[in-house]
C-alpha cells in the first residue's frame, strides 16, 4: 500500500508536532527537575552552615571548660549549643545525608558523655575537684573530651566533602557507568585460558 502525497504530509506533520511537543515536555521536565534540586541544595547548605556553627560552638565551650575546669558565665538570654541542637537534627533528617545525620548524632552524644564526665568531677565527694592527672574522674573527663574531639572532626571532614562536592558531568558519569559494565560483563563471562600446547 502506497501513502499518497496529502497522507505523507499528513504523516510527518503529525510526526513533527509529536517531536516538538516532547521535546519541549523533556526540557520543561529537566528545568523543574534542575529548579527543584537548586532549591533543596540551598536549603541544605544553609542547614550545613548552621550545623558548622554549633560544632563550632561545641568545641570552644569544651576546649574552654577543659583548660579551666569551669563553664564560662552565660549571659541573659544567650543560648547555649544544646537549645540548636534538636531542631538541627530534624532539618538534618530532611536535608543532610544518612552518613552527616550518624555522625552529628554521634557528636551530640560525645558532648553529653564529657558534660556528665565533667559533672561527675566537680561534684565528687572524697576529695575537692582538681585539674590534675591524680583525678581519676578528671582523667575520665579528659578521654570523654578526646572523644567529642574526634566526633567533631569527622562531622567537619563530612561537612567538607559534602559542600565541596566535585561536579561531574554527564558525559563522565556515562563513561564511568560503561567502563564499569564492562569490567562487570568481563568478569562475568571470563572465557578460561587455553593452555597452548607448544609443538616441536
Amino acid at each position: 500500500m502506497r501513502l499518497t502525497a496529502v497522507q505523507a504530509a499528513l504523516t510527518g506533520t503529525t510526526l513533527g508536532a509529536l517531536a516538538t511537543f516532547s521535546s519541549a515536555w523533556l526540557i520543561q521536565r529537566a528545568t523543574t527537575r534542575r529548579e527543584r534540586e537548586n532549591r533543596v541544595w540551598d536549603r541544605r547548605m544553609a542547614v550545613y552552615d548552621e550545623v558548622m556553627i554549633v560544632v563550632r560552638r561545641m568545641a570552644d565551650l569544651r576546649e574552654a571548660v577543659r583548660r579551666t575546669g569551669a563553664f564560662p558565665e552565660r549571659r541573659t538570654g544567650e543560648t547555649g549549643p544544646a537549645d540548636d541542637m534538636s531542631p538541627l537534627l530534624a532539618r538534618l533528617e530532611i536535608y543532610g545525608s544518612d552518613a552527616l545525620l550518624a555522625a552529628c548524632k554521634h557528636a551530640f552524644a560525645a558532648r553529653r558523655r564529657w558534660k556528665l564526665a565533667w559533672g561527675k568531677w566537680h561534684t565528687q565527694r572524697e576529695n575537692n575537684p582538681r585539674i590534675s592527672d591524680n583525678d581519676e574522674f578528671w582523667i575520665e573527663f579528659k578521654k570523654a573530651v578526646k572523644k567529642s574531639r574526634k566526633a567533631d572532626r569527622r562531622v567537619l571532614a563530612l561537612l567538607r566533602a559534602e559542600v565541596h562536592v566535585e561536579r561531574i558531568s554527564w558525559r563522565r558519569k556515562l563513561s564511568m557507568r560503561l567502563v564499569r559494565l564492562v569490567r562487570l560483563t568481563r568478569f562475568r563471562f571470563r572465557i578460561p585460558w587455553r593452555r597452548r600446547s607448544i609443538g616441536p
